[in-house]
């Protein structure tokens, strides 16, 4: 034990089996109390009823750990199901598309200068364009509906380094939850008076549960869908299409393995005679026994040369296809319908209804899409007037712009018709007074106040 190298091989032997001990009871540890937690929140949770508010659980609504199923489920759809991606993607489109514009106008009955209602315009612009790599339109829409729910933390210019000013950045809905020690609330500390009053936000650490901060309430934008006001993390629009997608999925692999199935074809030889006859004929094929029969392989091309006693028969699997087609459509449907959008908006195709029936098929979407619309139109404001008051408080706008000023949206259009026909009967509806020039410009998607400065100015530079 007197070589120095023997004694420095022990002690590095011995670190490292304290290291490993240490690492091992580390983990023992936080997968206790991850399961501690989990357990937490899988049970109800009594509530003072002094408050006056009840148990979400006592109510049939999802848990903190089926909601988190329940996203993880729809994030695999959208990625994987082809349905699935397609009514995401109609959703986008037809709700934050392309063509989805924000532009301010005075409050009804407020004189405001013209000046400041295009340098509210810019800001906003400036913020979107200073934000495009953290925010967009499509995937705030996009986060909403596909995980039921949407964490924008805001940044007033301090926070993060941005050349513009406010900045913002999505949160994962993972990270913000219970934590150890603390009354379970969703990860969303409420006002002692009123559940629908948030005072700060939990982030976690969504692989071990620890506490990362407290956010203060005015610095998140949550918006939720599927649930009543009174609770606190929204549930995906998924939700009731996963079991219906996944069992399309399975009918379909079915379906597909049935196929060559039904393609395969035995030929069966009988022979009529005793034992024997069957024994000579089984001996004179070349191919290997299996059991008391033989098999052998027929090329195509192959000559039969039987007797009379000998019969040939062909084997084909049944596979009752067409029993199973209505199936499938009955599952679309149950698709269809759990989306709120017609079959033929889902499947893509529209061969099996005419051009009256879609029309009619198309009226509940188009209500839908503009209920979403206006349902985005209220989140988006928020957003819209947070960055309007920082631009007050940096004093880049006059003081109250925020309060005189309301946003005007313009939404994808929905509807797609011949509409140079339908240009004329507004024109000639204007001509006699039943609609003013600026609906009809509004109908073809553009600002009356900008075309009517636009021709002013063009009448000034041809004079």
């Amino acid at each position: 034990m007197n070589d120095p190298l023997l004694k420095h091989d022990m002690l590095s032997y011995l670190r490292d089996k304290l290291s490993a001990a240490t690492l091992r009871a580390r983990y023992e540890r936080l997968a206790n109390e991850r399961l501690l937690t989990l357990l937490d929140e899988g049970q109800s949770q009594p509530i003072d009823d002094d408050r006056g508010w009840h148990a979400i659980n006592a109510t049939g609504s999802a848990t903190s750990i089926e909601r988190r199923q329940i996203r993880d489920e729809a994030r695999r759809l959208v990625r994987e199901n082809p349905h699935a991606k397609n009514i995401l993607r109609l959703l986008e489109i037809y709700v934050a598309g392309p063509q989805l514009r924000l532009m301010p106008e005075a409050m009804t009955g407020i004189d405001i200068d013209a000046e400041v209602i295009r340098a509210a315009d810019r800001h906003w612009q400036s913020f979107l364009a200073a934000n495009c790599r953290h925010f967009s339109y499509r995937e705030f829409t996009r986060r909403v509906w596909r995980d039921g729910e949407c964490f924008l933390r805001l940044y007033a210019g301090s926070g993060l380094e941005s050349d513009f000013g406010p900045t913002v950045r999505f949160v994962d809905p993972e990270t913000i939850g219970d934590v150890p020690g603390h009354p379970p609330c969703g990860g969303i500390i409420t006002s002692p008076d009123d559940i629908e009053s948030p005072i700060a936000y939990l982030r976690i650490d969504a692989t071990s549960g620890e506490l990362l901060e407290e956010i203060a309430a005015d610095e998140i934008l949550h918006s939720q869908i599927g649930v009543d006001s009174n609770e606190q993390r929204g549930v995906s629009l998924f939700a009731p299409l996963i079991d219906p997608l996944d069992r399309h999925d399975k009918w379909l692999d079915t379906e597909l393995t049935a196929r060559p199935l039904q393609s395969s074809i035995v030929l069966w030889r009988k022979v009529h005679g005793s034992p024997g006859q069957v024994r000579d004929v089984a001996e004179s094929v070349s191919e290997s026994a299996t059991g008391g029969s033989r098999r052998e392989r027929v090329k195509p091309g192959t000559i039969l040369t039987t007797s009379r006693d000998t019969t040939l028969e062909f084997l084909q699997p049944k596979t009752n296809f067409g029993d199973a087609v209505p199936l499938g459509r009955s599952l679309l449907l149950s698709i269809a319908a759990g989306a709120g959008l017609p079959e033929f908006m889902l499947t893509s195709d529209a061969s099996n209804a005419n051009f009256s029936s879609t029309m009619v098929a198309e009226g509940p979407a188009v209500k839908l899409f503009e209920a979403e619309q206006q349902f985005f139109a209220g989140e988006f404001n928020r957003l819209w007037r947070w960055v309007l008051l920082e631009a007050e408080r940096r004093g880049e706008l006059p003081d109250g712009t925020s309060t005189q000023l309301r946003p005007k949206w313009s939404f994808p259009q929905l509807v797609n018709r011949d509409r140079a026909k339908d240009r004329d009967i507004d024109t000639r509806m204007a001509e006699a007074g039943i609609l003013s020039r600026a609906e009809v410009a509004r109908r073809d998607g553009v600002d009356p106040e900008t075309m009517r400065e636009e021709m002013s100015r063009e009448v000034t530079s041809e004079e």
